[in-house]
């Protein structure tokens, strides 16, 4: 099937930033508090035998929903990796583009504990998005994690980055259909015919394209398609008829409020929850080569914090909203709708890389934004990602 969207209006989307939901969901307007917040104020707590026990496996091994990750889990579990590991020398400041599970770390002070005796500090970097090759290439960007669809836009462009840690594929709900309260529309099908928003170079684009695929559907032909960033105000003043996108914090409010409903979500059985929606923390392959130590650090407080968010969200989010100012409603929704990218991927790296490029062949021909030239034959580096 031919592509749908004009080459012009790609070239314009790709000029501003990408959809949040796809990379960091952290507010960029969070105050100065969020850089050096006042740790939670958090009394030590007894760990039990049990705890220690479980502290122990996660040092060596990733975290899964079954693990009951406590606060005392993981400041044991910290406190073993530093006694069992040496950090490299030369890399002082560890720079992780914002997000909220950052924000819950620093919150807490599990960056600090796990960095602060070797005088590494770790510092969040506001604003990363769609700009994580050039930041890293100045070295003022270590990590991202960003979603499969804008780390492999960064390989299509020649990044020398590598992904050393990929989640489980996400459910349906991570992209969502949603309509003002008042439509009649039920579901995608109804759309026919009506105005559809969504951002172009960006996760609910390959959403819409798949729903529309799968109806028959073409753009200008059956259904409108608007692009467009103001896709919350669109929808509140009629001007589109739905909307397509992840309900994270800038657009679950409107949800949470009963202004909109979602209708549908993302294709069952389609390329983008077969993995194109999975998470991966990315960085150079430089840091990945000279730092493993450093690497390995960063992904277990990070893989940690993911998991205590799973355990104990509404904790969590009072942290969170304390440093980004995001509501800590907003965030619970996010979190329950995307908790399948909190965690490490149970798939052997094959399966991965399998579903990783069957997700490329489709956005080749799908998506204006890749012309298939990309190299994807190491961008998950084994040393992280085992097969």
């Amino acid at each position: 099937m031919k592509k749908r969207i004009l080459r012009s209006l790609m070239a314009m989307s790709l000029s501003v930033a990408m959809l949040a939901g796809c990379g960091s969901t952290a507010k960029d307007n969070a105050t100065e508090k969020g850089n050096d917040t006042a740790k939670a104020d958090i009394a030590s707590q007894e760990i039990t035998e049990e705890e220690k026990a479980l502290a122990q496996e996660l040092v060596n091994r990733h975290v899964t929903e079954d693990d009951k990750v406590t606060i005392p889990v993981i400041e044991e579990t910290i406190r073993l990796f530093k006694e069992q590991n040496t950090f490299e020398e030369g890399y002082p400041e560890v720079k992780y583009a914002a997000d909220e599970t950052g924000y819950v770390a620093e919150g807490y002070g599990w960056f600090d504990q796990m960095f602060g005796d070797a005088g590494i500090k770790v510092v969040n970097v506001q604003g990363a998005s769609d700009s994580e090759e050039e930041l890293m290439g100045k070295g003022e960007l270590t990590f991202a994690n960003r979603m499969l669809y804008p780390y492999l836009l960064n390989i299509e462009r020649g990044a020398d980055l590598v992904a050393v840690w990929v989640t489980q594929n996400p459910a349906e709900e991570i992209v969502s259909v949603i309509v003002a309260a008042d439509s009649d529309a039920k579901s995608f099908s109804d759309l026919k015919g009506k105005k559809i928003a969504t951002s172009t170079a960006s996760c609910p684009f390959c959403v819409t394209e798949e729903l529309a695929i799968n109806e028959g559907w073409e753009a200008g032909r059956d259904y409108e398609f608007v692009n467009t960033k103001e896709y919350v105000n669109a929808l509140l003043a009629g001007e589109v008829d739905a909307i397509i996108y992840h309900p994270g914090t800038t657009v679950n409010p409107i949800l949470i409020s009963g202004q909109a409903k979602v209708i549908d979500d993302a294709l069952a059985g389609g390329v983008y929850v077969g993995g194109g929606g999975s998470r991966v923390i990315f960085t150079t392959k430089e840091i990945a080569e000279k730092y493993p130590t450093i690497v390995n650090a960063y992904l277990k407080v990070t893989e940690l914090t993911k998991a205590y968010i799973y355990v104990d969200e509404e904790d969590a989010a009072k942290i969170n909203e304390e440093v980004s100012r995001t509501p800590a409603a907003s965030s619970i929704y996010w979190w329950d709708v995307s908790k399948e990218t909190m965690f490490f991927s149970k798939l052997k790296l094959s399966e991965i890389q399998e579903n990783t490029e069957k997700f490329y062949e489709w956005l080749t021909e799908y998506d204006q934004a890749f012309d298939g030239q990309a190299d994807l034959s190491d961008i998950f580096d084994t040393q992280y990602i085992n097969s």
